[in-house]
């Protein structure tokens, strides 16, 4: 018994002698080709999830700095940064042309505070804002072409009705139509709500070319100029003188026939004297 189990303890460690000796020749021989593989895929993985971690970092940065600016300069100065970062360009630039056009509706300088003496908007500055604002949804309708899917016709759109709307507000209703109808055009089926505005502003711009007659005011020969206050618009003047001519006229008709007073009654006789 004893030598059988000598005679396994041998083997066994002959054995485990042999298999050290095929590892340390794998080792030796492939090892470092399985381990330079294992490196690789490490870093492939590694690398992979800092460019996702970079990518999202970069996405936020893009999308918080465009929540944070506010005005045509700052939304420029962010399509510029963020180019490539999802369509945060053509966000900012679309915010920038619709800063323009709402100071241009309003009339009021979004530069200067309600109070300040140069806050309305002159008419050269009115027209270089619209001019500006056309530049800038033409870039959103450049980047639209660029690009591919929904999101890109969807800009395309928005980009058409505010390049319509400038059009409008310089009173060239031809460039105003052709905007719409290509609205409507590349909305399509797709978004047929969007078509239906488009058509409908369509079916208004005889308002903008046509405008609603105004009746002339009556012209009253009587009315004394110098009733109208001094430094009156010429609205309030000619509210003034509708009204002022809507007195003439009930003063220059004729007088109604005076109701004919009551005759009074005959007086009574007086009786004669007795005789």
């Amino acid at each position: 018994m004893d030598r059988k189990r000598l005679g396994n303890v041998q083997q066994t460690d002959l054995t485990e002698g042999r298999i050290n000796d095929d590892f340390l020749f794998w080792l030796k021989t492939s090892g470092p080709n399985w381990l330079l593989a294992v490196l690789i895929v490490a870093c492939v993985v590694m690398g992979w999830n800092w460019w996702k971690n970079r990518s999202a970092q970069a996405r936020d940065l893009a999308w918080a700095e465009l929540d944070a600016a506010d005005i045509p300069s700052a939304l420029k100065d962010v399509a510029v940064k963020h180019a490539g970062v999802n369509a945060v360009a053509s966000f900012a630039l679309l915010n920038a042309g619709d800063r323009y056009l709402q100071s241009v509706v309003t009339g009021q300088r979004f530069d200067r505070e309600a109070t300040a003496p140069d806050a309305q908007l002159t008419p050269e500055l009115r027209l270089e804002w619209l001019n500006d604002a056309d530049a800038l949804y033409a870039d959103v309708i450049k980047n639209a072409h660029a690009s591919s899917g929904s999101t890109g016709r969807s800009f395309e759109i928005s980009a058409l009705f505010g390049r319509a709307a400038v059009a409008e507000s310089k009173g060239d209703v031809a460039a105003a139509k052709l905007n719409l109808e290509e609205a409507q055009k590349i909305a399509g089926t797709s978004y047929p709500w969007l078509a239906g505005q488009a058509k409908a502003r369509i079916d208004t711009l005889g308002i903008i070319s046509s405008p609603y007659p105004i009746p002339a005011a009556p012209i009253a020969q009587t009315i004394n100029p110098a009733v109208i206050p001094a430094g009156a618009s010429t609205s309030d003047a000619e509210a003034m003188r509708l009204l002022l001519g809507d007195v003439a006229k009930t003063a220059g008709k004729p007088a109604a026939d005076p109701a004919p007073a009551p005759t009074a009654p005959a007086p009574t006789p007086a009786p004669a004297p007795a005789p």
